[in-house]
């Protein structure tokens, strides 16, 4: 399964024309230290934590589905296409996650609703599409995009 993550870890990361940073336990567990550059030189701080997001999540479904595969399922593999689909539901969650949190953002350490806008535009499907405040209308639905 942890092959399969990465794979379709790399296709949602497709949409964000960022570079690729190849997968492994040490970037995913230092994803909050990636640094990503427009052509100018400058920080693309949204794509930096965009990635954050997307690796460490990755990561953590790895570690949960090896854990669910030996202990629950004497360790009997996933079907691939459930791994795919519990890595798209992962990212949902966290999306939608974002979104209550901005929707009630108190403090000024709570994400703005723009934040969340621009972190996670470039991987939604229909994204030109999104009413102005998509994040905190829950009446709006979203999807990541799949594949490439």
């Amino acid at each position: 399964g942890q092959e399969l993550i990465w794979s379709s870890l790399r296709d949602v990361w497709s949409h964000t024309g960022a570079d690729w940073k190849e997968p492994s336990w040490g970037t995913t567990i230092g994803a909050a230290c990636a640094v990503f550059k427009s052509e100018q030189g400058a920080r693309k701080t949204s794509t930096e934590k965009l990635w954050c997001i997307l690796a460490t999540e990755a990561v953590h479904l790895v570690w949960k589905l090896r854990c669910e595969r030996v202990i629950q399922r004497d360790g009997a593999e996933f079907a691939r296409q459930e791994v795919v689909n519990r890595f798209y539901s992962t990212l949902e969650s966290r999306l939608n996650l974002d979104r209550r949190t901005a929707a009630r953002a108190r403090g000024k350490k709570a994400l703005k609703p723009q934040e969340v806008d621009q972190i996670w535009r470039p991987i939604l499907e229909c994204s030109d599409n999104l009413p102005p405040k998509w994040v905190v209308d829950n009446g709006v639905l979203v999807g990541i995009k799949r594949g490439r």
